[in-house]
C-alpha cells in the first residue's frame, strides 16, 4: 500500500530539491576546483536560512509533515557531508 505525502509535505520536499539544485550550480560556478568546499558553504547558509524562516513562522519542531525545520536538518546534513568530503 502506497501513502501520499500530504501537500505541505510535498511542497517541502519540492524546495529542498530546488535548493539542492542550486547549490550545486551556483557551487560550481563559484568554485569549480573545489567542489565540495562551495557546496558546504552553501548548504550551511541555507541551513541557517531555513532555521530563521522556521523560527518566524513558528512551525512546529516535530510536526505531523515536513516544514522547514526538516529541510534544515536535511541541509545541514549536506552541509557536513560535503565538509567530510573536502
Amino acid at each position: 500500500m502506497r501513502r501520499a505525502l500530504d501537500p505541505l509535505s510535498l511542497q517541502t520536499c519540492r524546495r529542498l530539491l530546488f535548493s539542492l539544485a542550486l547549490i550545486l550550480l551556483w557551487a560550481k560556478a563559484l568554485s569549480p576546483h573545489t567542489l565540495w568546499i562551495g557546496v558546504a558553504m552553501l548548504s550551511g547558509g541555507c541551513a541557517l536560512i531555513a532555521s530563521g524562516f522556521a523560527l518566524l513562522g513558528r512551525d512546529p519542531m516535530l510536526g505531523a509533515s515536513l516544514n522547514r525545520w526538516d529541510e534544515a536538518a536535511a541541509l545541514a546534513g549536506v552541509h557536513f557531508l560535503a565538509r567530510a568530503l573536502a
